[in-house]
């Protein structure tokens, strides 16, 4: 009889003598990857669950850099079949394109609920002499500090600090003019808090006098309001409610009084 020595003997190796070896985990490819449809359902949920964790809109670089350089799928590929899914289950939300990139919304049939259930302390405001500013900023920029007091007809100085604190206007450089003044523009973060993609997509003066004109003859009893004689225009004293566009809202909160975006004031 051989004999064997102890060493050379152990449960483990006689129980797993016949099973194979488990290979490596692979995230970017796998054997279900033959099929199409498997692979989109893959790229889908990347998508999906890059979309959730995100706070700014999610680019096609972002989304390429994340699940690797054989993502397959281009992104707005991806974001139909997710949104024809959505619309299929009757979910509450959708994705929109914003600012270059995409982002979660929920549906505008459920703005009114979403509006009373938010905090009224956790609603970003914004003063009648910020939206002002921010109108000439978003049509005429970029522009400079002169233009903007000349246009709205009071200085603009400590507006134009908030909505740099807000993030919602930044210094793009100096006008080539006497003193070198500062030239501000809208930012990415003004296209995700007004919910549009583009400048072009905020409406025009055609539009908007349209749509006074259809309100008043809605409300004609409101037309008779009287406004304070002496209102400070230049101040945050007045603050209005604004929000993104068409009832949507993002479902990543953002606080943009919370965030310092730049440090550069601009000095007369």
């Amino acid at each position: 009889m051989p004999y064997l020595e102890e060493e050379q003997y152990s449960p483990e190796e006689e129980l797993g003598a016949n099973e194979p070896e488990s290979p490596e985990f692979e995230e970017d490819e796998s054997s279900d990857d033959n099929d199409a449809d498997l692979r989109l359902r893959r790229r889908m949920l990347q998508l999906e669950a890059l979309l959730l964790a995100s706070t700014e809109p999610l680019t096609e670089a972002s989304f390429t850099t994340a699940v690797g350089k054989r993502a397959g799928s281009k992104i707005a590929e991806l974001v139909a079949a997710l949104n024809l899914e959505y619309e299929a289950q009757q979910r509450s939300f959708e994705i929109l394109p914003v600012a270059g990139g995409y982002m979660l919304f929920t549906r505008p049939e459920h703005g009114d609920m979403i509006r009373r259930f938010l905090a009224e302390k956790a609603r970003t405001r914004l003063s009648r002499a910020a939206l002002e500013s921010l109108a000439v900023i978003a049509f005429r920029g970029p522009v400079t500090r002169v233009d903007i007091d000349e246009i709205r007809g009071v200085d603009s100085g400590g507006v134009l600090r908030n909505l740099l604190d807000r993030r919602l206007i930044r210094v793009k450089g100096r006008a080539e003019l006497v003193g070198r003044p500062l030239l501000y523009e809208i930012t990415d973060e003004f296209l995700k808090y007004f919910g549009v993609t583009s400048v072009a997509d905020l409406p025009r003066h055609a539009e908007l006098t349209r749509e006074l004109g259809e309100l008043r003859s809605a409300a004609p009893e409101q037309e008779s309001l009287e406004l304070p004689e002496a209102e400070s225009v230049d101040s945050d004293d007045s603050p209005v409610e604004t929000k993104p566009g068409n009832g949507h809202h993002a479902l990543t909160a953002q606080d943009l009084s919370n965030r310092n975006a730049s440090s550069e004031d601009e000095h007369s």
